[in-house]
């Protein structure tokens, strides 16, 4: 018998993905050719590799034996490309990174661009959205406050983001109702315990999202003040800092990943430049001007 790995490449995007539609958008084929795939490789073992359910598609017991084997291949072929690429090329194949939706646009803004320069031979899939590990898993990176890793992850200590409260610049902001970032299907994060130790019995929560980026647009349009990234706020002329001790926290951003993917060399290779990197990404931009001050001062003073 022949397997094409084509097909078994179908098998590990439908059990990623959990349903034929994303599979097929995952490997940039149509939803057809996903299926008739699907089909020939369950005719050619003579087995069904998966079943639907209310809760999408599931692998069979022989489909989980497979996808094991699967993974194996593909693993076993993510190192064969390696191996064959220059040295000078460095790391090849697809990563992807998921985290909340403001981290990932920060990461496109500031640290994607430099990072893709330096490795061509990459490609870059980002997911935002809550927390999701598999068994099957690609290999993949996430970013998250304080949730906890899954499926056999392993969390590492990123960086240290703060946090401060911001209102619409030249606004009184004493009397101003609340914004704040609120997810009811996430565990209990910092900035809904953050509101409730802050907010008044009297203070009305105007407005509430799950990304910081839609509170900082809501902030900055006058719908109120709001707990933001202090690299997000210090960079919009619309907003500005309320100062107030209790008004600032810091919250730690960890870097999870898996066991099985993170020996790979483009896996190895983004969490060192992510590490070497975030406190600029993430940091505080004033404190970051100060450091680049002082670098191009020494730098100067040693020519």
């Amino acid at each position: 018998m022949n397997l094409n790995w084509d097909d078994l490449r179908i098998l590990l995007a439908i059990v990623r993905s959990g349903s034929l539609t994303r599979a097929s958008v995952m490997l940039g084929i149509d939803q057809s050719t996903a299926g008739r795939r699907l089909s020939a490789l369950e005719a050619a073992l003579g087995t069904t590799l998966f079943l639907r359910s209310k809760t999408g598609i599931i692998p069979t017991e022989i489909g989980e034996k497979l996808i094991v084997h699967a993974m194996e291949i593909e693993r076993r072929a993510d190192t064969i490309a390696e191996v064959a690429a220059a040295p000078e090329e460095g790391p090849v194949g697809q990563l992807q990174i998921m985290g909340d939706h403001w981290v990932l646009e920060q990461l496109a803004n500031l640290f994607l661009p430099p990072f893709v320069k330096a490795h061509p031979q990459m490609s870059l899939r980002l997911a935002s959205g809550q927390p999701t590990a598999s068994l099957w898993t690609a290999a993949t990176i996430s970013l998250w406050f304080e949730e906890p890793p899954q499926m056999g992850e392993f969390a590492i200590k990123l960086v240290e983001v703060p946090f401060a409260v911001y209102g619409p610049r030249g606004v009184n902001h004493d009397n101003l109702p609340w914004a704040s970032m609120m997810d009811e299907s996430a565990s209990r994060r910092a900035p809904a315990k953050f509101l409730e130790k802050m907010r008044k019995p009297e203070e009305v929560l105007q407005l509430t999202a799950n990304d910081a980026r839609l509170v900082r647009t809501a902030v900055a349009g006058g719908l109120g003040k709001g707990l933001l990234p202090v690299c997000l706020g210090d960079n919009d002329p619309a907003l500005q800092r309320i100062d107030h001790p209790e008004y600032e926290i810091t919250r730690v951003l960890h870097l999870h990943a898996h066991p099985d993917t993170v020996q790979t060399l483009r896996v190895q290779t983004a969490i060192r430049w992510l590490r070497e990197r975030a406190q600029s990404v993430f940091g505080d931009p004033a404190q970051a001007t100060q450091q680049d001050s002082v670098a191009t001062f020494k730098q100067r003073a040693c020519a």
